[in-house]
């Protein structure tokens, strides 16, 4: 092992046992070995989650499942008729799940906020690790997890409120349907328009009901949550929208509820890991915009996140200290970035074995260097 690898190692341990959120200061010296690094990291946290799910099989624990295939339609059953419970047995669960989001922060330099940018990432890599139908009627009919009374180890329980009201509409439309029948077909009761006026409001009232939750779940599929943020900050007049904040705050909360609810349903703990990178590239306000998004809209204290930050802090620090945000803190970029970051981890100077691994990367030919990638795609698979 080189010394980049046991670093590496150690940090991804350190993130597979961390209460979340927490925000982890990823510090190296050298810009061009972040992404060598966060390559090592992320293979040592799919490494770790493999060995977990291996080990809960042989404890005798029940499969994972995921909601694609068949277990699509599990999930959305689940999720229209029961509610999830937070159990004994699954907070002793110890196989985890990492989603991994990369973030270039050079990607969204020209927009004019650029923390709406991490909100987006968020919200649309997430929608497409879940599949938009789950998440669409979880805005719908979801509610998130309630904690067991108890040792209970029942984990789904029945919306018996829902499966009231559905069958109730269920039955005054089919009664609606069978008055508004009898008026048009049964001779002698044609001429009664009463009754037919009568039977057809009932049934629409009723069919409009269930029409409109399907309008909803249609209206959350075809507009996603980052659209719903894009056209919020695409207004002129956002800034001086009342609660315009607290809209972006409530999206990411539902999606903090909906990913507890996925942890449940997917019998396995989920932890989001967001890469952020090439933040010390862009300018000073909008570098600290990014500081104020992950300390004021994704630091739900049941939110799931981990955020890496990636940046060197010789670069970083004299960008925070020309901006605003230092006032009160006596112009010291290293106050405020320990302040922002949860777990600092520095890795020094790159080491002897680490300087001949990359010398040895870089007069490697091309047919070695695609060998080496369709290996790895093999042995991941």
């Amino acid at each position: 092992l080189t010394e980049d690898d046991v670093y590496c190692r150690c940090l991804s341990r350190t993130l597979c046992h961390t209460a979340t959120p927490v925000t982890v200061g990823f510090y190296a010296p050298c810009g061009h070995r972040l992404e060598s690094l966060l390559a090592k990291v992320t293979a040592c946290m799919r490494e770790e989650m493999a060995r977990r799910e291996a080990a809960e099989l042989q404890r005798g624990h029940r499969k994972p499942r995921s909601p694609h295939g068949w277990g699509l339609l599990v999930a959305l059953w689940l999720l229209a008729f029961y509610e999830p419970v937070v159990t004994e047995g699954h907070l002793r669960r110890k196989n985890l799940e990492f989603i991994f989001i990369r973030f270039s922060a050079w990607e969204f330099a020209g927009c004019d906020k650029l923390w709406a940018g991490l909100v987006t990432t968020l919200c649309h890599r997430i929608r497409q690790h879940f599949g938009a139908l789950p998440l669409s009627v979880f805005h719908v009919l979801g509610s998130r997890p309630r904690f067991a009374s108890g040792f209970s180890q029942r984990e789904w329980v029945l919306k018996k409120g829902t499966c009231l009201r559905l069958w109730g509409l269920l039955l005054v439309l089919a009664a609606g349907l069978a008055i508004l029948l009898v008026a048009l077909l049964v001779p002698g009761i044609k001429e009664h328009r009463a009754l037919k006026v009568v039977g057809s409001a009932v049934a629409s009232l009723s069919g409009s009901s269930l029409v409109l939750g399907a309008l909803s779940i249609l209206k959350n599929f075809l507009v996603s949550e980052k659209k719903k943020i894009e056209r919020l900050t695409d207004s002129d007049r956002f800034a001086g929208q009342l609660g315009f904040m607290s809209k972006i705050r409530g999206e990411v909360e539902v999606l903090v509820d909906f990913l507890a609810f996925m942890e449940v349903f997917e019998r396995r703990r989920l932890r989001v890991v967001l890469e952020i990178t090439s933040l010390d590239l862009c300018y000073p306000e909008k570098v600290a915009g990014v500081f104020n998004a992950m300390a004021t809209l994704l630091s739900d204290a049941n939110a799931p996140f981990i955020f890496l930050l990636a940046v060197d802090p010789s670069v970083i620090v004299p960008c925070l200290e020309q901006t605003g945000c230092m006032k009160g803190l006596a112009d010291n970029g290293y106050l405020y970035l320990n302040r922002a970051v949860t777990l600092p981890f520095s890795i020094p100077e790159m080491g002897w074995r680490s300087r001949l691994r990359s010398v040895e990367a870089a007069i490697q030919t091309r047919e070695d260097l695609m060998y080496r990638i369709i290996a790895g795609n093999v042995a991941k698979t």
